[in-house]
């Protein structure tokens, strides 16, 4: 029988899948470490300056890492960078801003990376910017995972991730809609606050994708028999009242005691605190789940591919998303109101055709594609061998260094251009788009 066989199949995959996940996403997690001088271009610092913050006596300064021996001097974990932008940030009479956390009464970013085409290097792309954003700026990244398949979770997860014991709750849990028979679009924010999981990278939690978002579809579609729920904007009221509980309440002023010590332990409860900003990794089809979304983002980013047919499949995306707004959006909705873009992704620099088919589409509309894009790389193979971004990917020869570099670079362009989308300046940029401009079109 068919529907044996697919149980069957259903069930030896969950103990082969969760090994398989196991493995590749526990060899060397966040094994990286940093030297001095690059902790200092993490934190617009110069090594000197750490050098002399390191000189002063520990018990002056208890909380600053003093990081670990290593062949080359000492070396700090990603934990120690965000801590050490905390502690410098909460010195009395700081001038510089080391630590971008939202401040009361801010909004919440909402960043949807989404597409109907797989293969585009969307997860990768949406977990990058998510490091990036922890390491660059120390802020307190939440992550959602709406695609079932749960690529963006394997690059936060660990042997502690109840991601892979399925034990984890999902975002259908999140905004109520897990169980068909029984929604619950009004679930207490205590429950919705506890479904943020830790990950082992600072900064970042966790709602990892699972089979509950699949539920989700079905009962979103049950529910829209309902005219008073629109079921297209179930994410982003449950996000709001999430928030609304949940904000920002400690300011990097309150790291400190009366006496200008660090308070470590306040520093700690604030990271758990809140989420400065959301990162959604779209599911590559447009269901009534994806919808929610993208109604739910702030600011939109499709990664995309620039080849014929790929191109053709963004346009009946683009079409089948506007048209549904168009037929079901109601005139007091606030939907997408930041920029939006199309990220181009794998372009390959020997061939002209893309980088032509990039400028083509910048040309004519300049609002709407990023000149900024992703090249093709092997670097990305590689790291993707492990599940590891390239953030945290160690070559493990000599030879694979300078791809691995390039990559790097790569990412901090588009990220660097990512932020001054959703930001518009907030945050300042690092200046790693505007040198990947000169260089590509000049």
């Amino acid at each position: 029988m068919l529907e044996d066989f697919f149980t069957k199949l259903a069930d030896e995959m969950k103990t082969v899948g969760s090994t398989l996940k196991r493995d590749l996403t526990m060899k060397g997690r966040l094994e990286r470490r940093f030297l001095g001088r690059e902790v200092g271009d993490l934190l617009g610092v110069t090594d000197t300056y750490i050098q002399r913050i390191l000189s002063e006596e520990p018990e002056n300064n208890p909380a600053f890492p003093r990081g670990e021996p290593g062949a080359r001097g000492s070396v700090y974990s990603l934990s120690d960078v965000m801590l050490m932008r905390a502690v410098m940030q909460a010195k009395v009479g700081v001038k510089n801003r080391y630590l971008y956390w939202r401040e009361p009464g801010d909004p919440l970013p909402v960043v949807t990376f989404g597409a109907q085409k797989g293969g585009t290097g969307k997860s990768l792309t949406a977990a990058h910017f998510a490091q990036y954003l922890t390491m660059q700026y120390g802020l307190r990244v939440g992550i959602i995972d709406c695609d079932p398949q749960a690529t963006v979770s394997l690059y936060f997860a660990d042997q502690n991730s109840p991601m892979l014991t399925g034990e984890a709750q999902t975002v259908a849990a999140f905004m109520g809609v897990e169980n068909y028979k029984s929604p619950n679009l009004d679930r207490p924010v205590e429950e919705m606050h506890a479904m943020w999981t830790t990950t082992p990278w600072p900064g970042a939690k966790l709602m990892p994708a699972g089979a509950q978002i699949q539920n989700g579809d079905l009962t979103l579609l049950m529910l829209a028999e309902d005219v008073d729920i629109s079921t297209h904007s179930v994410l982003q009221k449950a996000i709001k009242r999430w928030d609304d509980a949940y904000g920002p309440r400690t300011t990097t002023a309150d790291l400190r005691n009366e006496d200008g010590s660090f308070n470590l332990e306040r520093y700690h409860a604030a990271m758990d605190e809140t989420i400065d900003v959301i990162i959604i990794d779209q599911q590559p089809s447009l269901t009534l789940m994806q919808l929610n979304g993208l109604v739910a983002a702030t600011n939109v980013v499709i990664p995309q591919t620039m080849k014929g047919f790929d191109l053709s499949t963004l346009g009946s995306y683009a079409n089948a998303v506007a048209q549904y707004l168009k037929r079901n959006a109601r005139e007091d909705e606030v939907i997408g109101a930041g920029r939006h873009i199309v990220l181009p992704t794998i372009i390959q620099g020997v061939n002209e055709q893309d980088t032509d088919q990039v400028a083509d589409l910048y040309y004519d509309r300049e609002d709407m594609i990023s000149q900024v894009f992703y090249s093709r790389s092997e670097a990305v193979s590689n790291a993707a061998e492990y599940y590891k971004s390239i953030y945290e990917y160690v070559p493990e020869t000599r030879g694979k260094r300078p791809s691995a570099k390039a990559f790097t670079d790569n990412a901090n362009a588009v990220n660097d251009h990512l932020v001054d989308l959703v930001w518009r300046g907030k945050l300042p940029s690092k200046g790693f788009a505007d040198t990947f401009i000169k260089q590509k079109w000049s």
